[in-house]
């Protein structure tokens, strides 16, 4: 997973605590999936910039999300204690 710099995204940017390092996972375009499997290590920089197309934030999302977003913080719910059964993995 490749993250660039998320400082002053308007999504990313509010996925951590004030202070900390903000980062955001590199999302392509469909329009460059082609040009970026077959770009040269030279050319894959090009890529690595925050995007700036639609995106949706989700309850779960806010979970994790600073005060600033939801004026509190809100406590996921533990997960549940199953114990995979012999031979699984998930």
């Amino acid at each position: 997973m490749l993250t660039v710099n998320a400082d002053g995204h308007p999504v990313f940017g509010l996925m951590h605590k004030p202070g900390e390092e903000k980062r955001m996972v590199i999302i392509l375009a469909p329009s460059d999936y082609e040009d970026w499997l077959n770009c040269s290590v030279a050319e894959a920089p090009r890529y690595f910039r925050q995007w700036m197309g639609p995106l949706v934030i989700d309850a779960a999302s806010l979970v994790r999300a600073p005060r600033a977003i939801t004026g509190k913080v809100i406590q996921p719910p533990a997960p549940p204690n199953v114990d995979p059964e012999t031979g699984e993995l998930f």
